[in-house]
């Protein structure tokens, strides 16, 4: 597999072949064309990148310390342009997808010359990318000691959600089992997976702020990135014993 750096080289060397944008367009169609096929119960909410203007859908896997992504889109452009970016780091260390700065973007003019709403989208889809990429790194760099000293910090983190209650249910968002994964990197910065107990919650915006906020304000993180996903739904057997209790279940 080609370096990052010769990947995105090649992609510049590609466009530089095409003279008119129009030439340029029927090769990010082609692109998109080629995209491995994307299955479809697994285009779900949760996988839609917000602020594209057209559907997008993105997701990853992790595996042997690197992250490979698999996409779609409903609009044929759209798909081409995610199609361009999953082919550049699809296969890539979370280090190298983070660190990068996505500079070929700008070199091939790519973003001058769509329409805003399709630059913003481009623009989404880049800091999704990131996103994931910083994710993994979170859940990568860790060592054994590391984790270690790290304990009581996420002890705290956990005292925080449970200071977080569900709308709807009395019980701690921790204890209702709505927080999927929380992660603590090296520069105590926390990532939190989380859902509701359905997809309607009214009070779902302001839940994940007072969670964002909770955790924010723990001594020594230094910041937390919240995400809402419905994968797997929630169900009952996700409260812990502590909630059973509280609910009259046991």
């Amino acid at each position: 597999m080609s370096t990052l750096e010769e990947a995105k080289k090649a992609v510049v060397e590609e466009f530089s072949m095409y003279d008119e944008w129009l030439d340029k367009y029927e090769y990010l169609i082609e692109l998109g064309k080629n995209l491995e096929p994307y299955p479809e119960e697994d285009k779900t909410e949760d996988k839609l990148i917000k602020g594209c203007q057209s559907r997008v859908w993105l997701d990853s896997r992790f595996e042997d310390g690197k992250i490979f992504f698999k996409a779609d889109s409903d609009a044929i452009i759209t798909k081409g342009i995610i199609s361009l970016l999953i082919g550049v780091y699809s296969g890539r260390t979370p280090e190298e997808i983070a660190g990068d700065d996505f500079g070929f973007i700008n070199e091939i003019g790519l973003k001058e010359n769509l329409s805003p709403t399709r630059a913003n989208g481009l623009v989404s889809m880049i800091e999704k990318i990131k996103e994931l990429a910083k994710e993994k790194s979170a859940a990568d760099v860790l060592t054994a000691e590391d984790a270690k000293a790290l304990a009581p910090l996420y002890d705290n983190v956990v005292l925080a959600l449970k200071q977080v209650y569900d709308p709807e249910i009395p019980v701690n968002v921790y204890d209702l089992g709505l927080i999927y994964e929380l992660i603590i990197n090296k520069k105590h910065e926390a990532f939190i997976k989380m859902t509701f107990t359905a997809p309607t919650c009214p009070m779902a915006d302001e839940v994940l702020s007072e969670v964002k906020k909770s955790v924010s304000d723990v001594p020594g993180i230094t910041a937390c990135e919240v995400e809402l996903t419905f994968d797997p739904p929630w169900d009952q057997s996700m409260l812990s014993d502590e909630a059973r209790i509280d609910l009259g279940m046991d």
